[in-house]
């Protein structure tokens, strides 16, 4: 994984995360991955925790946070980084 260019990426959306009123259950969900949490809440607002905790097509119908706790953290951010903007 390409984590410079993940990482500018990130680095977008950083000062929208700071609205979010669930950061800390976010955070938990994302299994502290900051970077996670930061991008899925631009693309989902809202509904992020539900995104986490939902099989995702592009993930194979795996759920997100299950994939972050078995140690594939960079399947998920690959997925959310070919989310359009």
């Amino acid at each position: 994984m390409n984590f410079e260019g993940w990482n500018k990426y990130v680095a977008c959306f950083e000062d929208n995360f700071e609205s979010c009123t669930f950061k800390d259950e976010l955070l938990c969900k994302c299994g502290g991955n900051r970077d996670i949490a930061i991008s899925i809440y631009y693309h989902s607002r809202d509904n992020s925790l539900k995104w986490m905790d939902s099989p995702i097509p592009a993930l194979e119908n795996k759920i997100p946070s299950k994939e972050i706790s078995a140690g594939r953290a960079d399947a998920v951010r690959q997925v959310i980084w070919r989310i359009p903007c």
